[in-house]
């Protein structure tokens, strides 16, 4: 089910991808428990869909649980939990918050560079929207860096 939700996702099919993830976490999460990284990454991909769909309070429950779940198994310095923290970071500027917006996209950009090395594909999505948000805020010049 998970796998199909991301199916459903990568295709633009919202509201399945919700459905199957919706039943893969509750099958994960009554056979694993709730502190399992599989849960955690269903609840990531959930949370990233939420917040495209515009239900940023839904989103960021469950990216704060993902959150929560990757950093007790790898600590917040893993790539999986910056990776979630930049999902944040894009629900608070859904939200309209772009201060802390930009320090979700902060951490995420230096564990990133740590971990995977400051020419990684990865790093230039986080860069990308740092860029979008402090041109939202009129800090053209800073966007441009």
């Amino acid at each position: 089910l998970h796998c199909m939700g991301f199916s459903y996702d990568y295709t633009g099919d919202y509201q399945s991808a919700l459905n199957c993830y919706e039943e893969a976490l509750n099958i994960r999460t009554h056979l694993l428990g709730n502190d399992d990284l599989r849960v955690a990454e269903t609840l990531h991909n959930k949370g990233a869909i939420l917040c495209e769909e515009g239900d940023c309070e839904g989103s960021m429950e469950c990216l704060d649980e993902a959150f929560r779940i990757r950093k007790l198994h790898h600590g917040e310095a893993h790539e999986s939990c910056a990776d979630t923290q930049q999902w944040m970071g894009n629900v608070m500027r859904e939200w309209g918050d772009y201060d802390e917006a930009l320090e979700y996209f902060k951490v995420a950009l230096k564990v990133k560079k740590a971990k995977l090395g400051k020419t990684h594909e990865s790093v230039a999505d986080t860069l990308q929207n740092m860029a979008v948000v402090l041109d939202d805020l009129a800090k053209y010049s800073l966007s441009m860096r």
